[in-house]
């Protein structure tokens, strides 16, 4: 444990010193950016001095650090001067929570999908799915937003009516295929399926159905960008709103590298000899994934959902770009605009350090997915 922590902390120093390098080489004055093209040398002299900027490279490394680890990251150096603390734990949330909320679209996405395709593996659905999978990936975050921000925004009626009518079909078609089952079963004479799967069908039909009926009747009015506060008095439901379309537009790519990972493993551990021994018990394909597959199918899984939440906190610059969510990922490529150094040295290590967080939990976690693990490190 504690040399994971000591290798994770040279990770987070060479990370903050490579920043703090390139944004010190990089083009532009900061005392240009902050007098203007036609102050008098002086001037430019005298917050070169109040800056540091006329102090050796390794030293002002060192006082930066020292100050950051206390959480203090100085002033912005464009107007509103501001503290970069203070700036930061207010883009931080929504960040966070845009992140949070593309990580529980994706995995909602994953875990029943790819445990399905498990399943199904080799059958046409499951070449549909592949398919599906495939095109959703191939797609570019900015292009899958435009084409969201279409069809949720800007013609909302015609994709109402397309999953109202997908649905009710695939109702029907659960709803039928349950009843020609125990109708093809009584008629040959032979054992029909269970109940539990006959009342599964059943139940997952009746849902869809109301499912669609609800959306037939009630559909979300998207805003096409911004954002509402929790405080604003729009309430919860606009504040979810206005996360809705970047959070999907993430979580749905997200959610299609979980899913090929989860199926991959999954398909690996549903050959093995003591699920194929639960099965020939007789135990339901639902309890089977639950109960015996799922858990030691998920180790990679978990690998990459730490990877995945990185990639979240790096695609929301795009993200928040596009909807104008007042994040961190908005907040940077503001501050390179405007050469504000201090901003984008304060944000790297910010991201960075929730960055190698986040794995930390993911390499804690192993050991209650795999108990062998946990006793190796003993």
């Amino acid at each position: 444990m504690a040399g994971r922590i000591a290798h994770l902390a040279i990770v987070l120093l060479l990370v903050s010193a490579g920043t703090f390098y390139l944004t010190e080489v990089a083009p532009g004055d900061p005392a240009v950016a902050i007098l203007g093209p036609n102050a008098t040398p002086d001037q430019y002299d005298r917050v070169e001095a109040e800056l540091g900027l006329d102090r050796p490279l390794p030293e002002r490394y060192a006082a930066w650090l020292g100050d950051a680890m206390r959480g203090d990251f100085g002033n912005t150096l464009v107007p509103p001067i501001q503290s970069v603390t203070d700036l930061i734990l207010a883009r931080l949330p929504v960040t966070l929570e845009l992140a949070a909320l593309s990580m529980l679209i994706a995995i909602a996405v994953a875990v029943p999908l790819g445990a399905w395709s498990a399943f199904r593996a080799g059958r046409p659905e499951e070449s549909a799915m592949a398919g599906a999978t495939f095109a959703i990936l191939s797609t570019p975050s900015f292009l899958a937003a435009l084409l969201l921000v279409h069809a949720f925004v800007l013609h909302p009626s015609g994709l109402q009516d397309v999953v109202s009518v997908l649905g009710i079909v695939g109702a029907v078609a659960l709803g039928g295929r349950a009843a020609w089952t125990v109708a093809a079963a009584r008629h040959a004479d032979r054992p029909g399926p269970s109940g539990r799967r006959t009342v599964l069908h059943l139940a997952v039909a009746l849902i869809t159905l109301l499912a669609s009926v609800t959306i037939a009747t009630w559909f979300p009015v998207l805003p096409r960008q911004g954002y509402v506060r929790l405080s604003d008095p729009e309430g919860l439901d606009a504040h979810f709103r206005s996360l809705l379309l970047p959070a999907l537009t993430l979580g749905l790519t997200e959610g299609a590298v979980l899913l090929r990972v989860l199926r991959s493993d999954m398909i690996t551990v549903l050959r093995e000899d003591y699920v194929l021994a639960a099965r020939a018990k007789g135990i339901s394909d639902g309890r089977l994934v639950v109960r015996h597959a799922l858990r030691p199918a998920s180790l990679s899984l978990l690998t990459m959902l730490g990877v995945s939440l990185g990639r979240l906190l790096g695609g929301t610059v795009i993200m928040e770009t596009i909807f104008r969510l007042p994040g961190m990922g908005s907040l940077m490529v503001e501050a390179v605009t405007d050469k504000d150094f201090r901003v984008v040295q304060a944000g790297v290590l910010v991201i960075s350090t929730l960055y190698v967080a986040i794995n930390l939990l993911v390499d804690l976690s192993y050991g209650w997915l795999d108990p062998r693990l946990r006793r190796a490190h003993r």
